[in-house]
C-alpha cells in the first residue's frame, strides 16, 4: 500500500495525527489507551490528536458502556476535507497578496532612502548634501538650457566653490549650449535631436539624484548603493559611445 503520510501532511496533519487516524482506521473503534499503545504516543499526545482530528470531521467517538471509542470517519470524509483545505489555501492566497504591499513596508534589511523636495528649496537641499557628502567625483547629464532658465549663476556658486575647494572632477553628458567650464570637468555634447530632456541627473557616493525643470520643480534624492553602480555602468557606456562629443577642463 502507498504510503499517504506525505500527502497527510500536506494536507496540514500533524504526525501524531495521521498516526492515530491510521491506527483507527485500520483497527476500527478504540480506546484512547488502545490507539495510544498502538500509536507509541502518549495518553496526552493521543487526547490532543483525535481533537484535532475531530474537529477536522475525520474521528468521532461513541460512548459503550462506561468506556468511551474513537473512530476514524470513513476516507470520504478525508476527501472532502482536502476539498476544504484546498478552498482554505486558495483564499489564504488571495488573503497573501492583498496583504503584500503592507508586508513590504516591514522589511529589514538595507533598503533605498528616498526624499522628494519641490520647488526650489529641494534644489539647494540636494547641492548642500552634495558639499556635506565631501564628494570628489560626480557624473551628471543635464539640461542647460533648462536649468539656466530655472537657476541663475548665483544659485550653482555655493557648489561650484565647494566642488573647487575640494578638488572635485565632474564627468558629465549634457544637452544644450556648453558654457565656460567652472570647475574641473570632462563634458560630453549631446546632438541637438537628444536635448530638450528638462531634466538633472546626479551620481555621487551611492546617492542618485534627479531633478526636474519642466513646470513645478521636483527634486528627488535616493541613496541605495546596488541603484548608483547601475547607474554609473549606464554613464561609462554613454561616455565610450560619445567620444566625439568630448570638452575637456582640466
Amino acid at each position: 500500500m502507498k504510503d499517504i503520510t506525505p500527502i497527510l501532511r500536506s494536507l496540514g496533519l500533524l504526525d501524531s495525527e495521521i498516526k492515530t487516524y491510521l491506527a483507527a482506521l485500520e483497527k476500527g473503534p478504540q480506546t484512547v489507551i488502545d490507539l495510544s499503545n498502538q500509536t507509541k504516543l502518549s495518553r496526552q499526545a493521543t487526547y490532543v490528536a483525535i481533537e484535532g482530528l475531530t474537529e477536522r470531521g475525520l474521528m468521532s467517538s461513541a460512548l459503550r458502556g462506561k468506556k468511551r471509542f474513537f473512530a476514524a470517519e470513513h476516507p470520504d470524509k478525508l476527501l472532502v476535507y482536502a476539498k476544504r483545505h484546498e478552498t482554505d489555501m486558495q483564499e489564504r492566497v488571495k488573503d497573501l497578496e492583498r496583504s503584500l504591499p503592507e508586508l513590504e513596508l516591514q522589511i529589514g534589511g538595507e533598503r533605498p532612502i528616498v526624499k522628494v523636495f519641490e520647488g526650489k528649496e529641494g534644489i539647494r537641499a540636494f547641492m548642500a548634501d552634495m558639499n556635506l557628502s565631501k564628494a570628489k567625483e560626480f557624473l551628471e547629464m543635464t539640461d542647460l538650457d533648462a536649468m539656466r532658465a530655472t537657476l541663475s549663476s548665483q544659485d550653482l556658486k555655493p557648489l561650484r566653490d565647494e566642488t573647487v575647494r575640494l578638488g572635485g572632477h565632474v564627468k558629465g553628458i549634457y544637452g544644450g549650449k556648453l558654457g565656460p567650464a567652472a570647475v574641473s570637468a570632462e563634458r560630453y555634447v549631446l546632438p541637438p535631436d537628444k536635448s530638450g530632456f528638462k531634466t538633472n541627473l546626479a551620481i555621487y557616493q551611492d546617492k542618485m539624484v534627479i531633478v526636474s525643470f519642466e513646470g513645478k520643480i521636483h527634486t528627488i534624492m535616493i541613496e541605495h548603493a546596488a541603484i548608483a553602480k547601475t547607474l554609473r555602468i549606464l554613464f561609462e557606456l554613454a561616455f565610450i559611445c560619445l567620444p566625439t562629443m568630448k570638452d575637456e577642463k582640466k
